[in-house]
């Protein structure tokens, strides 16, 4: 699907198009209608940028199965093919049940990319 916006509608809102995504993005998202990882997709930037954002605007990350899945896969095309421990899908789970209400507010806390990389460098 394409939707055309006239360009003195850019103008009038005062509105870049990359900015106008990021707006469709975090809407979408803030309403749980679709995931982190479509979000940023959508907005063309990467995962963590959006947090910051969603972080700055305090949005709270709703962390769902849809996100661990990409996040799991992305781990897995970037060499998980190491002879390291590998988390079990159970130790995965528990991990983010406990972060599940992490806010992006919270920028001290890890992100659970970060924390998967972490379990399977050890």
């Amino acid at each position: 699907m394409s939707l055309v916006i006239p360009d003195d509608f850019l103008q009038t809102a005062h509105i870049s198009e990359a900015d106008l995504k990021l707006e469709i993005a975090l809407l979408l998202f803030q309403q749980e209608k679709i995931t982190l990882g479509t979000a940023s997709q959508f907005a063309g930037m990467n995962q963590l940028e959006l947090q910051r954002i969603l972080g700055s605007r305090k949005i709270p990350i709703h962390y769902g199965v849809e996100d661990f899945r990409q996040d799991l896969n992305a781990l897995e095309a970037n060499g998980s093919d190491r002879e390291q421990h590998q988390p079990t899908q159970t130790e995965v789970l528990k991990r983010i049940e406990q972060r599940r209400t992490f806010s992006p507010a919270q920028s001290h806390l890890p992100d659970t990319l970060t924390i998967l990389q972490e379990d399977r460098a050890r």
